[in-house]
């Protein structure tokens, strides 16, 4: 027997009508009318995944807590935008409380709904177990990379639901790659791998929970902690042979929030020029 799914022809994500045929991939990465709140999009890779979601139509909502560098990244993603919409910017602090459910109540005070969450926030520190600040900078990154990701997610999911939204978190390939010195990063990153098989289950079958993880990526962070020698050797050891940039993840976000990924949720997307097997 086959069972159907019967859902609204509106639904971006769910609609598995007839009408589903191939000539529909051409509008695939139409966001419009689509809210997307991206956490860390003030620099980096969340900048990018902000500006592209602009550029595609979407309502978009950036967030971080530098207000100079939102304000910056908000005025150059309404210039991409199609019809110039204009991105709310919100400065938040995700290890608080109520900086989260600000977060969240101005996004849908703004703009009634919540489409796509992206768990982009994040931070890369390295510490040895002997090392005297161990416990600390574990527990500085368990915070951020994982425990302020699920809060949000927490706050998120009865507006998700509504919309038969999806979720995308930023993970990484370290998360399998161990080495020294990397046990809070690669740990906070292997939970957060976890969390999102996890909440596909439990959040399926409205709404699909992906990750994304990138390898050596050239952000403005990259650059400052990096030697050219190191990066070059990045690059050689990768068999695209060179470093990814933001922009390259973003699209890796944008298609996992598209209607092309509608039977994808559960799942890591490796965004790292293939250099996982050269490591």
């Amino acid at each position: 027997m086959t069972t159907v799914v019967c859902m609204s022809a509106a639904d971006i994500y769910y609609d598995l009508s007839a009408d589903d045929d191939y000539t529909q991939v051409r509008n695939s990465r139409n966001f419009t009318g689509k809210v997307v709140l991206i956490t860390g999009s003030n620099s980096g890779i969340g900048e990018s995944v902000a500006k592209l979601f602009s550029a595609l139509g979407a309502h978009v909502v950036i967030t971080g807590k530098n207000e100079v560098e939102i304000k910056r990244v908000v005025q150059e993603a309404q210039k991409l935008s199609p019809t110039g919409l204009v991105p709310l910017g919100v400065a938040a602090d995700l290890l608080k409380t109520a900086d989260l459910e600000k977060l969240v109540s101005e996004t849908i005070k703004t703009f009634g709904k919540l489409d796509v969450l992206v768990n982009n926030a994040g931070a890369s520190l390295s510490t040895h177990i002997r090392d005297a600040n161990f416990i600390e900078v574990f527990d500085t990154l368990i915070n951020l990379n994982t425990r302020a990701g699920l809060q949000l997610i927490h706050l998120a999911v009865p507006h998700l639901e509504k919309t038969n939204g999806t979720i995308i978190s930023t993970s990484s390939i370290w998360s399998s790659l161990p080495g020294k010195a990397s046990i809070p990063y690669g740990v906070s990153k292997v939970a957060l791998d976890f969390a999102t098989r996890a909440l596909a289950i439990e959040l399926g079958p409205k709404i699909r929970v992906n990750a994304i993880n990138p390898g050596w990526i050239l952000t403005e962070n990259l650059k400052h902690h990096s030697t050219p020698a190191e990066l070059a050797d990045a690059a050689a050891h990768t068999p695209l042979k060179r470093i990814g940039q933001p922009i390259d993840v973003a699209k890796g976000v944008v298609f996992l929030a598209s209607t092309d990924a509608q039977f994808i949720t559960g799942a890591n997307l490796v965004t790292d020029g293939g250099i996982v097997y050269n490591s």
